[in-house]
């Protein structure tokens, strides 16, 4: 018998129709869940603010069966790639269980951590199921930098101990760091410690607001202009960011206010149960303990789709759009409004424009 595939499409191609197809019925593929907003550590940019300290909400975190249920209901309806976060996840008792069930279900899980309650108990998880990979942060490559971030005398080594733990048993690492003024002068070593291992690393200066409207974590920002010529010292992340301009050049941009794939192809629940667009868009919640995730998806999650940029906005008629970091959620944390972007943004944008226009 003759096969009706006749001509077989090529790995580009085929994840292009793929995309495709996810974008146009609009699949939830990839999903992200914050198992507990608790933390053992108490790092100064932390988004979470008070959450990670004290639940002054008294809400119940959920249970491992509500989270095992929830888990076959995203499964059932596309999901394919999970992040489970934090806080930190780690502190849930039950998080081998979640987690097991996660991978039997056949979900491609990331997990990030801070490294520093990895036991031999969850490296032999890790072993018997492997993650798609661990993200773990590294703030410092020094003792007095990581602790003056996360305030927690002995955290260093423990989560340099929690690096060389999962190294050693060759499950895949990646490192990243919040690049800030507490350790900037340590950033090219922090950077040199995942070269050393041989794994990826990535940072991020863009640190925003806590969610609950408290904006001291903003005062650890550097400079625009010193975190693009951080990015652009290294030769591979200049000619990533040129590539990736280049890319995007050519693609119109649409009026949605919301450009990413929140509430397109992308979720966020968190401990409570609350399905939203995304971990930052928190005022559009769907209550999954009193209805199901296809229900919250099909009805809720919509409405932000529906958002359209404001007619006098110039970021859609701005050449540096795919440079800056565009976030109405970002926004509306800093400036009060989805629609009022950020000038720390939009100067990362115009820096690296003009790094990108230096370099031709």
């Amino acid at each position: 018998m003759d096969c009706a595939q006749t001509e077989w499409l090529s790995d580009k191609a085929y994840l292009q129709q793929f995309q495709n197809k996810v974008a146009t019925r609009h699949i939830p593929l990839l999903g992200s869940i914050d198992l507990t907003h608790r933390c053992n550590l108490r790092c100064v940019h932390c988004y979470l603010g008070d959450k990670g300290r004290i639940n002054k909400n008294g809400k119940k975190e959920l249970a491992t069966g509500q989270w095992i249920d929830i888990i076959d209901e995203i499964t059932q309806a596309g999901c394919l790639y999970l992040l489970i976060t934090g806080g930190e996840p780690l502190l849930r008792k039950d998080f081998g269980d979640i987690y097991r069930h996660a991978k039997k279900n056949g979900l491609l899980v990331t997990v990030f951590t801070n490294g520093n309650l990895i036991t031999d108990e969850i490296i032999e998880l890790f072993s018997d199921l492997p993650p798609r990979a661990i993200e773990i942060s590294l703030y410092g490559a020094t003792a007095p930098t990581y602790e003056k971030i996360t305030g927690v005398d002995g955290s260093y080594d423990k989560c340099r101990n929690g690096i060389e733990k999962v190294l050693n048993h060759q499950i895949n690492l990646r490192l990243k760091t919040i690049l800030m003024i507490l350790n900037r002068h340590e950033f090219y070593d922090i950077e040199n410690v995942a070269k050393e291992y041989g794994v990826k690393f990535r940072f991020d200066p863009a640190i925003f607001p806590c969610s609950n409207g408290d904006k001291a974590p903003v005062q650890m920002r550097i400079q625009p202009g010193e975190a693009v010529k951080i990015e652009f010292s290294d030769k591979d992340r200049s000619r990533q960011w040129k590539d990736y301009f280049e890319r995007m050049k050519g693609i119109r941009i649409s009026d949605a206010l919301y450009k990413c794939g929140a509430g397109r192809n992308s979720f966020h629940i968190d401990p409570y149960g609350r399905l939203q667009p995304c971990l930052m868009v928190s005022y559009l919640q769907y209550n999954l303990l009193a209805g199901d995730f296809r229900s919250g998806w099909g009805e809720v999650l919509p409405q932000l789709r529906g958002k359209q940029i404001c007619a006098s906005s110039t970021c859609n008629n701005c050449e540096k759009i795919s440079l800056c970091g565009f976030c109405p959620a970002f926004f509306e944390l800093e400036t009060g409004a989805e629609d009022i972007c950020s000038d720390y943004l939009c100067d990362l944008g115009q820096y690296r424009f003009q790094a990108i226009e230096a370099a031709n």
